[in-house]
């Protein structure tokens, strides 16, 4: 298998020098040697390169960007990238030694052009450990619906492509939330993705930057893909979006938006539902919904 070279890509930006030392460690010490490693500067603050000499791995190359964010970085290592597979690896994740080697023996051994694997959620706090399983797609399942159920269905530093495939695919630079979803769904499209079900990869909870949420992005992003959205996992990612607005401090018109889309297959809710989500604030306001939400049931009856 070492005839064969493994291109890895972590984008980085202001990541503290410990954390991203054991995420570089944890490359170094795969089994599989044939690698190179592209890490990715997004205009960083922090002396990263400092790191990478600490690090001291001639496999290691580094590159340092004008600041504009992680999508950005990831694209250009995906096209500096010269083996015949490309890794993603986020700056604050884990792989285990036999990732790598793991990854390729599945690739080769398939007609795929990509995975997606299973998770090791590992709590900071408690050292608690959580394992998400990865699976293959139901029949008739779409991707998006798959990762609107499954939550880490499809996390980043457990992808494993074909190089032509990701060159041809890139992540989207206009998204700063929901990226990982968007490149899933898009290469799927295209490609043929198959699922790793045992872990290799270390997702550290309590160990992430705290990022407001770009509501703007998550919401061009579901446009993007709506009719491919069950009705029952669209109103509940939209509920819960509408949370995250509420306690997030989003404008009113966002918070407004989730509560319309939240309650757009009014036929999965109760009228109870309806309201409670809508909230309507005066008791005409109130009477308005409730001949909306009834006019909607019947005329769904007719059909």
């Amino acid at each position: 298998m070492n005839q064969s070279l493994i291109s890895v890509v972590v984008p980085v930006y202001n990541e503290k020098p410990d954390i991203l030392k054991n995420t570089l460690e944890s490359v170094i010490k795969q089994t599989c040697k044939n690698i190179e490693v592209w890490v990715i500067d997004d205009g960083s603050d922090t002396d990263i390169n400092q790191v990478i000499k600490d690090v001291d791995d001639k496999r290691i190359h580094y590159r340092k960007l004008p600041h504009t964010n992680a999508n950005v970085a990831r694209n250009y290592g995906i096209e500096k990238s010269t083996g015949k597979y490309i890794a993603m690896l986020d700056s604050d994740d884990l792989w285990s030694e036999s990732h790598l080697e793991n990854c390729f023996t599945l690739m080769e051994n398939s007609s795929a052009d990509g995975l997606y694997g299973s998770l090791i959620l590992r709590n900071l706090l408690n050292n608690k450990k959580q394992i998400v399983y990865a699976r293959a797609l139901k029949e008739r399942e779409t991707m998006i619906d798959y990762l609107l159920s499954s939550g880490y269905g499809a996390q980043t530093s457990t992808l494993f492509l074909r190089s032509e495939s990701a060159k041809n695919t890139l992540w989207n630079p206009l998204l700063n939330r929901h990226q990982d979803y968007d490149f899933i769904v898009r290469f799927s499209k295209k490609y043929k993705l198959i699922a790793k079900t045992i872990p290799s990869v270390t997702y550290l909870l309590g160990n992430k930057k705290q990022i407001s949420i770009d509501f703007k992005s998550c919401i061009a992003f579901i446009k993007e893909n709506k009719n491919d959205i069950s009705p029952t996992l669209y109103n509940n990612y939209h509920l819960q979006m509408l949370s995250l607005a509420k306690n997030g401090n989003a404008s009113l018109e966002i918070v407004e938006y989730y509560r319309i889309e939240a309650t757009r297959y009014k036929e999965f809710l109760s009228y109870v539902q309806f309201i409670s989500i809508r909230e309507p604030q005066s008791k005409k306001k109130k009477l308005q919904l409730k001949w909306e939400y009834f006019f909607y049931i019947g005329c769904k009856m007719l059909k």
